[in-house]
């Protein structure tokens, strides 16, 4: 933290840390601490929103979705308060961390921060649902699993060179639909 100039607070005592960083989604807080006996660093990010009462279960739906493809850490919800933050563990087990690994653990947080948060306001503020907002906010993780599809051309049904002059040749058509938006194209 020194060697990057950050400003922070440090409680020795608790084995802690703590500063505030922007991002281009939010401001986070974060703690840093040693725990478990000095087994395992801990992150802990807090989310810079407190989640109203009457949406916390959906929110805690959305929580479960988007942990669900997370390589390492979880977001987590306190159902008493609505306090949602996200934290990431990394076992120490005597060894020495190098500052490009603690770097990297804090980039993790910060970039999962960054993608998860735009999920939570549309939720809170837009009303989209936990599945939508967490698909938007995985769209990198999808397009990957979507197989490419060739273009096809349209057949034609006469050559240009052939077409019939005769304008009494009537065109195909589609039957109205009563109801819906009929096919979408994909």
């Amino acid at each position: 933290m020194d060697g990057r100039g950050y400003v922070y607070s440090s409680q020795p005592e608790e084995h802690r840390i703590g500063f505030t960083m922007g991002s281009k989604q939010a401001d986070y807080r974060f703690s840093i601490l040693i725990v478990e006996g000095g087994d395992y660093l801990k992150y802990v990010a807090y989310c810079p929103f407190r989640v109203d009462e009457k949406l916390r279960l959906s929110v805690a739906e959305l929580i479960v979705r988007a942990n669900y493809c997370l390589l390492a850490g979880k977001f987590e919800m306190d159902m008493s308060d609505g306090e949602v933050r996200f934290t990431l563990s990394h076992l120490i087990d005597g060894v020495v961390l190098s500052p490009e690994t603690v770097g990297r653990l804090y980039r993790s947080c910060l970039f999962t921060l960054d993608r998860y948060m735009p999920a939570f306001m549309q939720h809170i503020h837009a009303g989209y649902t936990p599945e939508d907002a967490v698909f938007h906010a995985e769209l990198d993780y999808h397009t990957d699993r979507v197989p490419d599809q060739p273009k096809r051309a349209k057949p034609r049904s006469t050559p240009p060179s052939e077409k019939p002059t005769d304008q009494t040749e009537k065109k195909p058509h589609r039957r109205k639909r009563d109801k819906g938006q009929g096919e979408l194209p994909f």
